[in-house]
């Protein structure tokens, strides 16, 4: 019997729980509708193991469903993103995978019996972390049998090669002459860093914290009006995700991270686009050295840039 497709595979808990983190990153109001068709864009996934989801998180109290309306935000929910109740096997195998990934110890290519011995996973479990690392790009199924992993994107180098792109893009939307972030995502996005400064960062899992950074950067990246642009470090963050799954349980950098985003908001917020631009490119080779001293990019890739 085949593996269940990943679209149409029960994803695993890891989904309620990125989009749990998702309605606290961006500050959902009670009421919000928590629409289908939009989740599965943001997660690359098909509308059903959304669907999955959002009833999990009913009925772990963070969503409340109206039958015949869909899902919305329940203000008084737990505040903190789902978590499954129990350890997640799938998630477990992630987190091992993306140590063998980055090492090159596994693939290019893998079956599904070798995934599922090495990890002493189900056929269904397989499934599910297999549809995750093709939701992230980091795995294609084979016409065949089996998966290719993307060895450009589990190379040695490949975290140092996104952080090159991100100082190149990012800055560069600041400075787009139409360059425009409205004063309600500014307002949002600086709770966000505020909320994180105010023990946040102590209490969330890692999971929640990176994809925090990674929506206020793409949230940013939003004000310039280049779906291209935005697709682009969409795409870079998912991949990031996964290689820099070790660096996530150093919470102190986060403190100086909210504390830098917050003077981004700050110079956007007076116009200061040019000075926003700086300012993020300077965040930017912070982050390198940061990756750079906990072993994830060589050190002489960043030497002569500004220090972190």
């Amino acid at each position: 019997m085949p593996p269940t497709p990943p679209s149409r595979s029960r994803i695993g808990p890891h989904l309620a729980a990125d989009i749990a983190a998702h309605i606290t990153a961006e500050s959902l109001t009670e009421g919000t509708h928590l629409r289908t068709a939009d989740l599965a864009r943001r997660f690359a996934v098909s509308r059903w193991p959304v669907e999955q989801a959002l009833k999990e998180l009913a009925e772990s109290g963070h969503v409340r469903h109206e039958p015949n309306r869909g899902f919305f935000v329940r203000g008084n929910g737990p505040a903190a993103p789902a978590a499954p109740a129990a350890p997640d096997p799938v998630h477990a195998a992630y987190l091992r995978l993306a140590v063998l990934l980055t090492e090159q110890a596994i693939g290019p290519q893998v079956t599904e019996q070798q995934i599922r011995n090495r990890f002493a996973l189900t056929r269904r479990q397989t499934s599910d972390l297999m549809g995750r690392l093709i939701r992230e790009g980091i795995a294609e199924k084979r016409a065949g049998y089996g998966w290719n992993i993307n060895t450009e994107l589990t190379a040695p180098d490949a975290l140092d090669h996104t952080t090159q792109m991100r100082l190149i893009l990012e800055p560069a939307a600041l400075r787009l002459p139409r360059y425009h972030l409205p004063q309600g995502d500014i307002a949002r996005l600086r709770r966000v860093e505020h909320d994180l400064l105010d023990g946040t960062i102590d209490r969330a899992p890692p999971d929640a914290l990176y994809l925090r950074g990674a929506q206020f950067h793409e949230a940013v990246m939003a004000g310039a009006g280049n779906p291209f642009m935005l697709q682009a470090l969409t795409r870079v963050n998912r991949v990031r995700r996964l290689l820099t799954y070790r660096a996530m349980d150093d919470r102190e950098r986060y403190y100086r991270q909210s504390r830098e985003h917050l003077a981004i908001l700050d110079l956007i917020e007076a116009g200061d686009h040019a000075g926003a631009a700086l300012q993020m490119e300077a965040h930017l080779h912070k982050v390198r050295h940061s990756l750079s001293a906990l072993g994830f990019i060589p050190a002489q890739d960043v030497a002569g840039t500004t220090p972190g």
